[in-house]
Formats: structure tokens, C-alpha cells, sequence
């Protein structure tokens, strides 16, 4: 059996062991996780960000609804948490050290070190004065290191993500006849630069990020007489604004991702005479992404121990690819796609003492409609002989559902978080999903 799944199994076990010594048993909160069309806080002594109050209780003991009265807030669960929290991305959960340095001002004033060995990602967080310094190791796709590295402020926040590999390479060949000489340049897939900007506005948040990433092996040559070059890259960015620092009954989040895919290739080739002959050509997966997002979440039950959220993240991705225009075949092909998807949640955690807390949750992304539409002609510029064929496909889909559970042990100052998740349309145990974490704050 996995190791990491061990781990992650024992912990738990403990969790519920040590549990039983207290007569209410409390849950720890989970926060978002990022991929895309495609989706991820203060230091664990300091609370994070209030989360919404408690929304009316709904009485147990009778078939009917009592009158709403307000509940008592729960602020013993307001605590910094790692990724094996809220893997479901309920936006009214608590805070995470992956989403406060996602939104960099957030971790202004933090002191901690976090670790998460089930994801190999790493953190710290230093400050002196009114300046916070972070720092971060992650794995880019491909287990390519991936070094984040910032400044944060209560004003403002930036960070810098950096995945590098690539290579460079020269040759030079002498003979009696003459001298030839060549260069190239090697990209590997999942090379990555990117940057993020966060800052308060008052009582919402402003977080933008743009970034580069080669999604494919790319390789550029120059030798005498022939040029080649490959453009395998995603040009990204994305806008966000969320009411975090205002938000008490109802949180929500809203903005919107543009990604360009590029994929061309280029040929030069210069003829004895000195004729330059140029070939370009455009890929099948080229394409422009907009996808604008709109996530919320709020509790349907609290009392000062326990709550429970419920949420929606939905997004409507606009897909519009390249037109192909293959004149020595006499065929044009235009494609595009867009839908509606969104991701209903539950998330509920339960404080069952001062050094535990357990939650857990679901959710199922839901293919609400999408919609593609294909337009290819043939022998279009010949008189007489055009056809033109008109494609569209309509669909829909509930994918399976995962489920979530999990707990949190804090000792002084030091925080442990582990969770399983499972997709409950598999065989038992066939999905499983372990993350373990830790967290240790000054």
C-alpha cells in the first residue's frame, strides 16, 4: 500500500482516538485548492479572515421550521489551515496558506513555516516591520521545480513564479571549403514565469496574475540556409475580485481568466539563388480562451461550534479556435465551443475541543450545457465545387461526486492537518485521495 496513503490513514486514526476524550467533537475547515478551464491567510496563532456569520438555525426537535433566530458566530473556527482543508472550494470556508499567498497581501504580518510532504510544496513567510517576505517551492506539471518568491504589506502584495528548462547550444564545422555554422534552442514542456498582484480596495479584494507557459517540447534552429521555430506556449492572465475583507453573511468571488494557445510552427529556406521560401503553419489546438467565473458561499447552519456552508463555483468557458486554412488542400475549418459548468458544494466542521478540529464535504462538477459549433468547406475557392458542412453538438453531464473528510490537531504552535477524498462513482477506495500537512507559526 501507498505510503503516503498510510500516513494519511494513520493520522486520522489518531485524530478520532484522541477525539473521544471530548463530548463534542469539532471539524476542521478546508480551503480551495487551480487547472484551469479549466482552480487553489494569516498565520495559524492569528485569525484569518472573519467568515460569514452563522445563518439562522432551523430548530431539530419539530417537523417545522423554527423562527429564524441569529446564531452565535463561530469564531473558534476561524484558523489558518493547510491544502487538506476544503478540497471541495467552498468560497465561505476559512483561510489557507496556498490561497493567502495566491492573494500575496493577505499573508502581510504572517510568521510561519509550512510544509505539505502528500504535494511536495513548501513555504515561509518572514516579517520584519511592515514588510512580509515569502518564499515558496512547489512542483510545476512535469515535477519541474517551481520557486515563488514575494513581498507582502497590508497595502499591497506581488509575488513571482519561476519554473525554468531550457537549453541552449552552438556548433561551428571548419573545413578546406568553407565554414558552417549553427545554433538551437531546446525548451522543455512546463517551463513557467508568472506574477501576481493583490491589494485591498476599500471592502473588496483585487488580485491579478499573468504568466507563460511552454505546454509542449519546443525546439528553435537556425543552420545556413533553414530556419526553423515552434511557438508551444500559453500566454495566460486572470482578475478577480472578492469581497474577503468585507464579507460577513454571504462570500463570494468574480472575475474572469483570457488564455491564448498558441500553436505554430515556422520554416525559412533559402534557396542557391538567394529566394527566401516561407511555410507557416498553424496547429489544430490553437485557440483564445475567455472564461469569466463566479464563485459564492454561505452558512446554512452555525452555532458556536460547528457550521455548515453551502456553495456554488461556476464558470463559462468561450473557446474560439483558429481558423485552419489549408489552401494546397482547399479546405477551411473554424471551431469553437462554450458551455456553462459549475461545481454545487457542501462543507461542514465541527470545533470539538481547543486542539481539534474536523471537517468534511462534497461536490460534483455539473456540465450544466455546452455548445460546439464546427463550420469546414472544401475546395473553396474552386468554381462550383464549394461545400460547405455545418456541425453542432449540444450536451450535458453530472460528473462524479467526491467526498471529503479530514481533521486538524494544533499544539501550541504548531498546526497538523490530514484528509481523504474519494470519487464516489468509483469502487471503494479506488479514488482515494490522501493530503497531509503542517504548519508551524511564530
Amino acid at each position: 500500500m501507498n505510503i503516503k496513503l498510510i500516513s494519511v490513514i494513520s493520522a486520522l486514526a489518531v485524530s478520532a482516538a484522541v477525539a473521544q476524550d471530548y463530548d463534542d467533537e469539532y471539524e476542521d475547515e478546508s480551503s480551495p485548492a487551480a487547472e484551469s478551464t479549466q482552480e487553489e491567510a494569516p498565520a495559524a496563532p492569528a485569525p484569518a479572515a472573519e467568515p460569514a456569520p452563522a445563518a439562522p438555525v432551523f430548530s431539530a426537535e419539530t417537523e417545522e421550521a423554527a423562527a429564524p433566530t441569529p446564531a452565535v458566530q463561530a469564531t473558534g473556527l476561524n484558523v489558518l489551515h493547510g491544502r487538506a482543508y476544503n478540497i471541495v472550494a467552498n468560497e465561505a470556508a476559512a483561510s489557507t496558506v496556498r490561497g493567502n499567498i495566491a492573494v500575496p497581501y493577505k499573508m502581510a504580518g504572517s510568521k510561519l513555516f509550512y510544509v505539505e510532504p502528500s504535494d511536495k510544496y513548501g513555504a515561509l513567510s518572514l516579517t520584519s516591520g511592515s514588510m512580509t517576505y515569502l518564499l515558496a517551492f512547489d512542483r510545476n506539471e512535469g515535477d519541474l521545480g517551481l520557486v515563488t518568491a514575494g513581498i507582502a504589506t497590508k497595502a499591497f502584495g506581488v509575488t513571482l513564479d519561476v519554473a525554468l528548462d531550457k537549453k541552449w547550444g552552438s556548433a561551428e564545422v571548419k573545413s578546406d571549403n568553407g565554414k558552417g555554422e549553427g545554433d538551437v534552442s531546446v525548451t522543455q514542456p512546463n517551463d513557467y514565469i508568472g506574477a501576481t498582484f493583490a491589494a485591498p480596495l476599500g471592502t473588496v479584494d483585487l488580485t491579478i496574475n499573468a504568466y507563460w507557459n511552454t505546454y509542449a517540447l519546443e525546439t528553435d534552429t537556425e543552420s545556413g540556409d533553414i530556419e526553423h521555430d515552434e511557438d508551444y506556449w500559453d500566454l495566460g492572465g486572470k482578475v478577480a475580485l472578492s469581497n474577503a475583507p468585507s464579507g460577513s453573511t454571504f462570500a463570494w468571488s468574480v472575475g474572469a481568466d483570457v488564455v491564448r494557445h498558441k500553436d505554430f510552427t515556422k520554416d525559412v529556406n533559402f534557396g542557391a539563388n538567394g529566394a527566401k521560401e516561407t511555410t507557416e503553419a498553424t496547429g489544430p489546438t490553437a485557440n483564445t480562451l475567455i472564461q469569466p467565473f463566479f464563485n459564492i458561499g454561505f452558512p446554512v447552519l452555525s452555532n458556536a461550534e460547528s457550521r455548515v456552508l453551502l456553495g456554488l463555483n461556476s464558470r463559462l468557458p468561450l473557446v474560439f479556435f483558429d481558423e485552419l486554412d489549408n489552401k494546397g488542400a482547399k479546405k477551411k475549418d473554424s471551431y469553437s465551443i462554450f458551455g456553462l459548468y459549475t461545481s454545487p458544494n457542501i462543507f461542514a466542521e465541527m470545533n470539538i475541543s481547543e486542539s481539534w478540529i474536523i471537517f468534511g464535504g462534497a461536490a460534483f462538477n455539473w456540465e450544466v450545457f455546452s455548445y460546439a459549433s464546427d463550420e469546414y468547406v472544401t475546395n473553396y475557392d474552386t468554381p462550383n465545387a464549394k461545400v460547405t458542412t455545418d456541425i453542432s453538438i449540444m450536451g450535458m453531464k453530472t460528473n462524479a461526486t467526491i467526498a471529503t473528510a479530514g481533521a486538524r490537531f494544533q499544539y501550541k504552535n504548531l498546526s497538523v492537518e490530514a484528509s481523504v477524498a474519494e470519487n464516489l462513482n468509483s469502487e471503494a477506495w479506488a479514488g482515494l485521495i490522501g493530503n497531509f500537512s503542517g504548519t508551524l507559526s511564530f
